[in-house]
């Protein structure tokens, strides 16, 4: 990769002096950054002439002409091409022998149509970078010469002084220098789905610079404040730039079921050119090489034909074609087809978290207030609610319904909140009853100890004047939203005048707000009641408390109450939940009073604590299922994520991935884990556990070793990682032989969809990046549908095997009567042209009815098929080669003589005779018991039998969806003039069709006796060598 690594950024550990000094053409202000100069124009110019555009470098493009090309090198177009050529060359060798033209004809046409369906298959490849220059801006503001001016994106050059405002996006990778509470979006690169307060001090050494929050990355966006930053990095050695060079720059790989048909390709291929140059030397032998040019049409040509299943491509595109559609209708998408096979021997699902395994929508499940954890939304004291959500009335515009000091919480939440509500037309919202279903049944949702947790919450039904949409940071949205269910909103805010605002930054820890009530009658004495309003990190905002708010009247805090609030601090800490503190005081002040934290002149000391909420990222609702169905299925489940490892960790329990006490690994080199919410010194040995926890910086360290143990896990938590990681464990888990299947919605996930055997994109929340890296979008972001597609993929491979074992049976009786004419002289019973009619003709049909098959009632509950299984085994080859190809033998022969017989002449008068008779121009009239055969005869019973034996063969196999259309295209080749004398057939008689019903019947007898015996004696060694 020509982008610089990840870890050369060192910028986010300099001071601003040091900066300054590395960047002096930038003219930093040390003690004003603010206040830069900048570039000098000229400067700019320069650097921009020398390193180029800040853009990313589009990938090398093939032409269509090369791209059309490609298509032809496939080894069963080029043995089709290389038959076609020679029997072209035949033809004009002999130009009497027409049939020959006809057949090459045929297969170029085939070869033609077959090459320009792939070509426009692969058009359809989209252009993975386009997606990356969406998430970038087109203008931005810098300074340069002391001002401050607009320019193309494309024009920044590292050293610029780069503005950052509020609804902007980052043009490059910028290191902050000054900033005002400036909050980045970055979700799609860091994997961190809230938003990001930066700062512009340096950070420690060992911290790297996704964790830095000092260097903003090209395509950030900016929610709130403003910055003013230096470009350290532009173009392709961005970090956006170093993931699409990640994403782009890797090699396509080949699917596992293009290897598995290249490998049945290859074996076609030298089957064919073996037994061809086999028969061919036999005739030659037989016939003292003599008419050398007849046998190799007759025999080397013909058994190439024979050989070449022509019909199986279209035959297996059909089939995925079918696959595709039905997976469509479960709101998968297929992008490219054959990667159903890869779903099917999937053994490891790496999946992202945000937006995949969780709904990306920040969610308040669980308060404490008033010392009681209350699971969901609270309770009502009566039924005033009932009552107007059965009559589908608003909200009351009260909070009188619940226990004191829920009002106060609710009000807090709807108040001290920048999140904003937005109607976007009429509508009703239909909710469900506002109950909680508890995690005790027996206490409600009230608990005077820690509860367990539970995701079930339903809510009340109301009728709104429109539909909601809220908008602001995903915290404060989750706070909106829970007072939303349980309150009028619109209401709580209408009764409140804000006249006072400190916002929330990383160093306070705490958004205060003081309002008053609107249209309130100041006092005689002139002065108004206030209330102090504060949100923050509990830890922080209970130390400006004195006292909390109980039911009935707030108590002193003292060391117990301390010791109840740091329980339930820690408690929803652990389960991977973001909690924030709420307070409040009020108090009297002069109604013109300008209030302001600096000058300290309000009351900031002893407020009334009133409660945390617990804010989390909820798992889908189908992913514990679909979870629990992968551990069934013997299928690997890798949560990779940039989160931190509580916060995955705790994920990772709620849906079932983790079953037992939350456990760190520390080191994976001396195998020691450390268990959480125990001291860091309690260190256990690592036991055989399904599962483990791993850091993101761990891995660029981790020997060959090291990744043998840790991916020896079934369950794993990778979090703190970063694309280049998510990339390495990928490739690590490949290097052991797994197919991985990678999931993911953001562009940071975009390097391992790319690389994955399969790439899951989310299609409603992933962003365009990831969509095209991947191979499969699911549509309704469920993560459910992964399990669908391994269901279905499997059934590919089963139902494969079964197309391709009806396809191969044909080949052998293809290649008997040419044997039968080389060495025992008996008349030809099969055509070319008969042998091309049945490969693209007779047999698609059915062979593409394999495609509904059901599957086995225990498709998944198997381990996925091993590495070495192969979709033409041993096993395969000698049911289509011997054992059915017998059968199917016996009957068509028996059906072939039968029409000789019938017409009397005997079996033993047809040996060595094809030399001579039953051809055109023969050299007499043929003799048999008697009866004399002209010409004419001799032909026609030639045909006949032909005929006879064609639908024997092809008719025994047909399967009953298919038997309609099969049945008909034999009638068409065999009984409608013209097509019938093209095709070298005449209509037998009609005693002829029963070998055709006889050889069905012996199939079938054959097939279900060997299935019996394989279930009722699977490990048997005998039996299983009749397993495929």
């Amino acid at each position: 990769m020509s982008a610089a690594s990840f870890s050369t950024f060192k910028e986010h550990r300099l001071t601003i002096a040091e900066l300054a000094e590395l960047y002096r053409s930038s003219r930093v202000n040390v003690e004003s950054p603010s206040s830069s100069k900048g570039l000098a124009g000229q400067e700019a110019e320069q650097r921009l002439e020398k390193d180029g555009p800040n853009a990313l470098a589009p990938p090398a493009e093939i032409s269509n002409l090369k791209l059309f090309l490609r298509q032809f090198v496939n080894l069963f177009w080029i043995l089709l091409i290389g038959a076609a050529i020679l029997s072209m060359v035949t033809f004009f060798l002999d130009r009497t022998v027409v049939i020959n033209l006809y057949v090459a004809i045929v297969l170029i046409l085939i070869v033609i149509i077959m090459c320009v369906v792939t070509f426009f298959e692969e058009k359809k490849a989209i252009n993975v970078v386009k997606a990356f220059t969406n998430l970038l801006p087109t203008k931005c503001n810098v300074v340069r010469d002391s001002q401050q001016i607009v320019i193309d994106t494309e024009k920044i050059v590292v050293g610029d002084i780069v503005i950052v405002k509020c609804g902007s996006r980052v043009p490059a990778d910028v290191r902050i220098i000054h900033c005002s509470n400036l909050k980045l979006e970055a979700s799609s690169i860091t994997g961190e789905a809230e938003p990001i307060d930066f700062q512009s001090e340096p950070v420690a050494e060992h911290i790297d610079v996704f964790e830095s929050a000092n260097v903003a990355f090209n395509g950030s966006f900016c929610v709130d404040g403003e910055g003013v930053g230096i470009a350290i990095r532009t173009g392709q050695n961005t970090i956006l730039g170093q993931i699409a060079s990640l994403t782009t720059n890797q090699i396509q790989q080949k699917s596992s079921l293009e290897i598995e048909i290249n490998r049945f390709v290859k074996f076609v291929f030298i089957s064919a050119l073996t037994m061809g140059a086999v028969i061919f030397l036999i005739g030659c032998l037989m016939t003292g090489f003599n008419d050398i040019l007849g046998l190799f049409t007759s025999g080397f040509l013909v058994v190439i034909i024979a050989n070449v299943p022509q019909g199986l491509p279209a035959t297996v595109t059909s089939e995925l074609t079918i696959i595709a559609r039905r997976m469509a209708k479960k709101n998968v998408y297929m992008k490219k087809l054959d990667v159903v096979d890869a779903f099917g021997a999937a053994t490891v699902i790496a999946s992202d978290k945000t937006g995949t395994l969780t709904t990306n929508n920040m969610t308040v499940t669980d308060v404490w207030v008033g010392l009681r954890y209350v699971s969901g939304l609270p309770e009502v004291k009566h039924k005033t609610l009932h009552t107007l959500q059965t009559r589908n009335q608003p909200l009351p515009m009260t909070l009188d319904i619940y226990d004191k000091p829920i009002p106060d919480l609710i009000t807090l939440m709807s108040i001290c909140n920048k999140a904003q509500i937005e109607v976007t037309g009429l509508t009703n919202v239909g909710r469900e009853q506002l109950s909680m279903k508890f995690s005790d049944p027996e206490s409600g949702n009230t608990f005077t100890k820690r509860p367990k947790f539970t995701n079930q919450m339903s809510v009340a039904s109301m009728k709104l004047a429109g539909e909601h949409r809220i908008t602001g940071m995903p915290s404060e949205v989750a706070l909106l939203r829970y007072a939303d269910k349980v309150a009028n909103v619109s209401w709580l805010r209408g009764k409140y005048h804000i006249v006072y605002e400190v916002p929330f930054n990383s160093l306070r820890k705490w958004h205060l707000m003081i309002v008053r009530e609107s249209g309130r009658v100041i006092e005689e004495d002139g002065q108004t009641k206030y209330t102090i309003m504060l949100k923050g990190a509990p830890e922080v905002v209970i130390t400006k408390c004195s006292q909390i708010a109980m039911q009935d009247a707030a108590i002193p805090i003292d060391d117990e109450i301390q010791m109840e609030f740091q329980d339930a601090y820690d408690h929803y800490g652990n389960n991977g939940r973001r909690v924030i503190g709420f307070a409040q005081k009020e108090f009297r002040a002069a109604s013109d009073s300008k209030f302001s934290v600096e000058e300290g002149n309000f009351p900031f000391e002893e407020l009334t604590f009133i409660g945390i909420a617990a804010i989390m990222d909820p798992p889908r609702p189908d992913t514990a299922n679909a979870i629990a169905q992968c551990k069934h299925a013997g299928i690997k489940v890798f949560m990779v994520t940039g989160d931190h490892p509580s916060t995955a960790t705790a994920i990772a329990r709620e849906i079932g991935l983790i079953d037992e006490p939350i456990i760190q690994v520390v080191d994976v080199k001396s195998r020691r884990r450390v268990t959480v919410n125990v001291p860091v010194e309690e260190i256990e040995e690592e036991t055989d556990k399904e599962w483990a926890t791993v850091h993101g910086k761990m891995l660029p360290s981790m020997s060959d070793g090291d990744w043998d143990e840790l991916l020896a896990h079934s369950y794993i938590v990778f979090a703190r990682t970063t694309p280049e990681q998510k990339l390495l464990i990928v490739e690590k888990c490949q290097e052991r032989g797994e197919v991985v299947c990678v999931t993911g919605d953001g562009v940071n996930d975009a390097p391992a969809l790319k690389k994955a055997n399969i790439g899951v994109a989310m299609g409603v929340t992933g962003s365009d990046v990831a969509k095209q890296a991947a191979d499969v979008i699911l549509m309704d972001d469920n993560f459910a549908s992964i399990v669908k597609g391994i269901e279905e993929g499997r059934l590919l491979f089963d139902n494969l095997r079964k197309t391709i074992a009806y396809t191969l049976t044909h080949t052998i009786p293809e290649v008997v009567p040419i044997v039968f004419n080389f060495l025992l002289g008996i008349p030809m019973a099969i055509t070319s042209l008969q042998i091309l009619s049945i490969d693209l003709g007779t047999e698609i049909t059915p062979a593409i009815s394999l495609a509904y098959e059901n599957s086995e009632r225990d498709i998944m509950s198997k381990p996925p098929r091993k590495n070495t299984t192969r979709l033409v085994s041993f096993a395969l080859l000698a049911y289509s080669y011997i054992l059915a190809a017998g059968i199917i033998i016996g009957w068509s022969t028996a059906a072939y003589v039968y029409v000789y017989a019938y017409n009397g002449i005997s079996f033993k008068d047809l040996f060595f005779s094809a030399s001579k008779y039953f051809r055109y121009n023969p050299v007499g009239n043929f003799t048999s018991n008697g009866n004399v055969y002209d010409e004419h005869l001799q032909v026609n019973i030639r045909n006949q039998a032909a005929a006879a034996y064609y639908l024997t063969l092809v008719v025994s196999q047909v399967t009953v969806y298919a038997v309609i259309i099969e049945i008909l295209l034999v009638v068409i080749f065999i009984y409608t003039p013209g097509v019938n004398y093209i095709m070298g057939a005449s209509p037998p008689p009609y005693k002829a069709w029963f070998f055709s019903l006889g050889a069905g019947v012996c199939l079938w007898v054959f097939n279900e006796t060997r299935k019996y015996f394989i279930r009722r004696w699977p490990y048997n060694n005998i039996v299983r060598m009749f397993k495929w």
